[in-house]
């Protein structure tokens, strides 16, 4: 019985440390983000694992909103699709150059403003901030946590489509940031500025 109490005891402390962990590992990003250590931000962020999921986004939603996205009906639209999104994700990397440093990631996480686009009056909700996450009760209401991977809603204030998904990873015993879900307007602004540079592109 007492063992059977200790390994029950063990478990959940075990859990209650792997929940909490996330948490560190992101207010340790915000210090970071404040302190503008562009340093130490290298060893909290995935670059690659961002720059892929913020330029699949605009892919997307340039297909989308240029109607170049219908629904697969067969394996050849499927790969059709894949094929164009392929092509929209490498013109949409250009957009996210400055995305490319660790500081114009810094500078991103910090503002929340979009990269290299002029804003057009759209509202942008701001960076990671201790502000942003509120306290650690809304900013656990905002969560999801899952094997490996968490999710936190930013500003925990706003509605989710107003809000960015900051996405993080466990990798060696450390949270990483590997994906950012961009507010519903900013992908389309992003979009948008996508179809503007494609039409610009010299046809040869």
């Amino acid at each position: 019985m007492r063992m059977t109490l200790s390994i029950s005891a063990a478990l959940v402390a075990l859990w209650l440390a792997y929940a909490v962990s996330p948490f560190v590992g992101v207010y340790r990003l915000v210090g970071t983000i404040e302190e503008r250590d562009v340093a130490a931000l290298a060893a909290r962020v995935d670059f690659r694992a961002v720059r892929g999921s913020l330029a699949e986004q605009i892919a997307r939603t340039y297909l989308r909103i240029t109607g170049k996205a219908g629904a697969p009906n067969s394996l050849r639209d499927q790969l059709a699709l894949q094929l164009a999104i392929g092509v929209a994700t490498s013109v949409a990397d250009q957009i996210l150059a400055d995305l490319a440093s660790p500081q114009g990631l810094l500078d991103f996480l910090r503002t929340g403003g979009p990269p290299e686009v002029e804003p057009d009056g759209l509202p942008t909700p701001g960076g990671l901030s201790r502000q942003a996450l509120g306290n650690v009760w809304r900013a656990y209401l905002n969560s999801e946590l899952g094997i490996a991977r968490f999710f936190l809603d930013v500003p925990v204030d706003k509605p989710r489509q107003e809000s960015f998904r900051f996405q993080f990873c466990l990798r060696d015993w450390t949270w990483k940031l590997c994906g950012i879900e961009l507010p519903e307007a900013m992908q389309v602004r992003l979009a948008q500025e996508l179809v503007k540079r494609e039409a610009s592109r010299p046809r040869g």
